[in-house]
């Protein structure tokens, strides 16, 4: 369950409090400040990698592994360590 709507609608109210929502729905505050900021740098790339691995699989119908994906990538001029795993 999201709680982070209800802690918003309650910091709105003029006594409304983030420290005190936080410790009612036993959350805390730096997750509910993370959550508000959205995703980080490294998860936005990680979600446009694993597109771009997807791509390059699905056009070479499937018969690329990850050395062929990691090959085409860079001649597209995506770089990024074999270890590199998003997700």
């Amino acid at each position: 369950m999201n709680v982070y709507p209800f802690i918003e609608a309650e910091k709105a109210w003029p006594d409304g409090s983030v420290k005190r929502s936080c410790e009612l729905l036993e959350v805390s505050r730096s997750a509910y400040y993370q959550h508000r900021a959205g995703p980080s740098r490294r998860e936005r790339d990680d979600a446009d990698l694993t597109a771009r691995i997807a791509d390059v699989h699905a056009v070479s119908a499937g018969t690329y592994g990850a050395p062929g994906v990691r090959a085409e990538l860079a001649a597209q001029g995506r770089r990024h360590s074999r270890k590199r795993s998003p997700g």
